[in-house]
């Protein structure tokens, strides 16, 4: 329990210290499919979109990367954007399970 609370504090410690609104439009190596992600200024707030959904997501900083996540039902969907090479990875677990991965590029928001 203690080690959840020490991770759940530096999750928080990390960030509250990275308040600003960041955007990124991201293109599959698989498909060439676009993918528009966006973190709101305050709070873990963001936005997943593609041709076929816009939806809200929940955002965490982590160390040299920011990670989305939409979860509807029994269905998990990651992004991680990784800011060493602005690459990054898709993770769809449940129904419709699959794996993506491709690079971003910041954009204004």
């Amino acid at each position: 329990m203690k080690k959840w609370i020490c991770v759940a504090a530096a999750t928080l410690f990390a960030t509250a210290s990275y308040a600003e609104e960041k955007a990124f439009t991201c293109v599959s190596d698989r498909d060439g499919s676009e993918v528009r992600l966006s973190r709101a200024a305050e709070g873990d707030k963001g936005r997943i979109e593609t041709k076929d959904m816009a939806e809200d997501a929940m955002v965490f900083k982590g160390v040299g990367n920011m990670t989305f996540v939409y979860i509807e039902g029994t269905s998990v969907m990651t992004f991680v954007v990784n800011y060493d090479d602005m690459s990054y990875d898709l993770s769809i677990k449940g129904p419709g399970a699959g794996t993506d991965r491709g690079a971003c590029q910041e954009t204004n928001a």
